[in-house]
């Protein structure tokens, strides 16, 4: 079940289906659409009719409840819950007919094997986490200030076992596969750049001079106090580096 993306209105569609007795494979759109772009970007490749799709969308993905950390509408700005007042819920039964989750990706928008292992990693690191481990407690949890506390500590924990473990393994593995490296974020507050990456175990590197930074370029350990043009990219063990992101300090 595919159509039930948040706020068309089916979002309790494969419920209904599984409480009914169907075997159900959930492949919702709004989590799991690894063809959809990572985030709201001119310049970030994929589709953005059902949402936008980053790695934390399959990772917070609940299948016995996906209604309880649904989190962004398609355009990527903050749900409006009252879409699941009166929406069907997952029943005992219902749960013995959810038979997997299955992230998609349409072969007609990949025109290398480039752009494929651009959109499917690390996206799909997240969907194997949930596809394969025990619901996590922030799951269940009542509690919604605990269990935000809990999503929190697990979200971390996964980021850092990501950043520094699993794809420095994908640098090198069967000749390293070209992953998405995170575009840095940057800002500029009293005078000065200040950046940071969703994820660790990359080194960020600038430089002020309107040249794109390069291996070789200044590593960023702090605020840059320079003026002008700052342009910022993350580079990850093999010196692959991301997409850039520019900054001019007046």
């Amino acid at each position: 079940v595919w159509n039930n993306a948040l706020g068309w209105g089916a979002e309790d569609l494969a419920y209904q289906l599984a409480n009914a007795g169907y075997k159900v494979v959930l492949s919702c759109v709004s989590n799991l659409y690894f063809d959809m772009a990572y985030y709201k970007d001119f310049h970030e490749p994929g589709y953005y009719w059902g949402a936008f799709v980053d790695v934390d969308k399959p990772f917070y993905f609940i299948p016995f409840d996906y209604f309880k950390n649904a989190k962004e509408d398609k355009s990527g700005n903050p749900i409006d819950r009252t879409i699941f007042i009166g929406k069907e819920r997952l029943t005992d039964y219902g749960k013995t007919n959810i038979v997997g989750l299955q992230s998609l990706i349409w072969s007609e928008t990949m025109d290398s094997p480039e752009r494929l292992e651009y959109m499917l990693l690390p996206k799909l690191l997240g969907m194997a986490e949930r596809a394969w481990a025990a619901d996590p407690l922030w799951a269940t949890e009542t509690d919604p200030v605990q269990a935000e506390r809990l999503y929190a500590e697990a979200w971390s924990s996964f980021l850092s076992t990501l950043g520094y473990r699993e794809l420095v393994r994908l640098d090198y593995f069967s000749g390293g596969y070209l992953y998405r490296i995170p575009v840095p974020g940057a800002v500029i507050e009293s005078g000065v750049v200040k950046a940071n990456l969703q994820f660790p175990g990359f080194t960020l590197r600038y430089t002020t001079d309107g040249k794109e930074p390069t291996i070789k370029s200044p590593v960023y350990v702090g605020p840059i106090h320079e003026k002008g043009t700052i342009k910022i990219r993350a580079f990850n063990s093999r010196g692959r580096g991301s997409k850039v992101t520019t900054l001019v300090n007046p």
